[in-house]
């Protein structure tokens, strides 16, 4: 369990950080990929629209963009960002960005130079347009994900699958006290518990700057 959140709002980043932690690594990647898969494939197919002007995306380019942008950020990119500098959804919209640019420019279908930089600074800045609220929401999903595994790392495991069963699979207490053989008031006490690491975490400023995206 991590004393203290990194500066980031993902606590599995200070796993991706030391590659030589082995198995705990490994873990921290597939972990990374299975949270944000869906955010940055949208982040990438709105910038292929962007700049095709409204082109849908073949497949294989999408997934290739976020592979290079996952395997990136795993190894390098990560050591690049600064939360004090401006959010993480823009590092890695930016990163999506530059590997679709790099895509149409191999295909030599970029704009001029000058017109292009102008296009990247609109399109990494347009956060909160109409356009992009299936961004914003496939993003807002990889928040939760990521604040779901942090209060995890904060409670034992039983206490997390007591929480999972009558919080995020709806089941009554009563039902998941006997299916668990433990007292009704063991259920409350553990679910009420972790409803407060959950609100404490979600109040830390690095999720709620993220969360207003």
């Amino acid at each position: 369990m991590h004393p203290k959140l990194p500066d980031t709002p993902h606590s599995l980043l200070s796993e991706l950080r030391n590659p030589d932690s082995g198995s705990s690594w490994q873990l921290s990647w597939e972990k990374f990929l299975e949270i944000y898969y869906p955010a940055l494939r949208t982040m990438c197919s709105n910038s292929y629209r962007f700049h095709t002007g409204g082109e849908e995306p073949a497949g294989e380019v999408i997934e290739d963009a976020v592979a290079s942008v996952v395997s990136d950020f795993c190894t390098k990119a990560q050591h690049r960002y600064d939360p004090s500098k401006g959010k993480l959804r823009g590092f890695l919209k930016t990163m999506c960005n530059a590997r679709i640019v790099d895509h149409l420019r191999k295909e030599k279908r970029m704009v001029p130079h000058a017109e292009m930089a102008n296009l990247v600074d609109r399109h990494v800045q347009e956060t909160t347009s109409a356009a992009h609220e299936d961004e914003t929401e496939s993003y807002r999903l990889a928040l939760l994900h990521s604040l779901l595994e942090d209060v995890r790392l904060r409670v034992s495991p039983r206490q997390f699958t007591i929480f999972e069963l009558v919080k995020l699979k709806s089941m009554p207490a009563e039902q998941a006290a006997a299916e668990l053989c433990v007292k009704r008031g063991v259920i409350d006490n553990t679910v009420y518990r972790v409803m407060n690491i959950l609100r404490e975490l979600a109040c830390r400023p690095e999720y709620k700057s993220e969360w207003k995206t």
